[in-house]
């Protein structure tokens, strides 16, 4: 079975799943209702998570992270497009925590020149990859303009991740494998693979 669909059957799955929910939800509906921006660009602190929780919780983050952004919307900012939202928020963390283990493969996983890197690289390239598919999506099924909605979705998800969100898991990542507060697949393959 894969583990996204796993990550149900499973007690340790389904707490990470509802965590990750709860804490997206509270960080992400303030700043739905009072609707702060910069140049144009909403502030959305919620983006620092997506990337920290992923490769911490995997699959759960992602389930987690994905209903945590409709539950967000449903509370005041509900399109069709929060469709497509629930998808990449499934997606990024996802796509997040393979990626991270497959660059941390072979190296001590602890809190490191390394792994702060593989973070920053991974941020990087799953903030473009995922927006860009949310822009794609708003433009083939609702005739939004893609560039300006890209620029905007880009824009705020990499100054969060890259900034609270390299300090989030720089904070976060040792206590987290010293007291079993990780989850998924990789995890398990990482601690068979990884050097002393």
């Amino acid at each position: 079975m894969h583990e996204l669909a796993e990550v149900w059957t499973e007690r340790k799955g389904l707490a990470f799943i509802a965590v990750s929910a709860v804490i997206y939800v509270l960080v992400l509906v303030p700043f739905n209702q009072v609707h702060w921006d910069i140049a144009g660009i909403s502030l959305r602190p919620a983006a620092a998570l997506p990337v920290v929780f992923g490769i911490l919780w995997g699959p759960a983050a992602a389930w987690g992270l994905g209903i945590g952004n409709v539950a967000g919307d449903l509370s005041g900012s509900w399109s069709p497009m929060s469709i497509f939202g629930f998808l990449i928020n499934v997606l990024y963390p996802y796509l997040s925590y393979l990626l991270w283990h497959r660059l941390m493969k072979g190296h001590k996983i602890r809190t490191g020149p390394y792994s702060i890197a593989c973070f920053w690289l991974v941020s990087f390239v799953t903030t473009l990859f995922c927006m860009a598919l949310l822009a794609a999506c708003g433009t083939v099924f609702f005739g939004r303009p893609f560039e300006s909605k890209f620029i905007s979705y880009v824009g705020n998800n990499l100054l969060w991740v890259m900034t609270a969100g390299v300090v989030l898991f720089w904070l976060t990542i040792g206590p987290a494998i010293k007291n079993g507060f990780v989850y998924g697949r990789e995890w398990g393959r990482s601690a068979m693979i990884t050097r002393t």
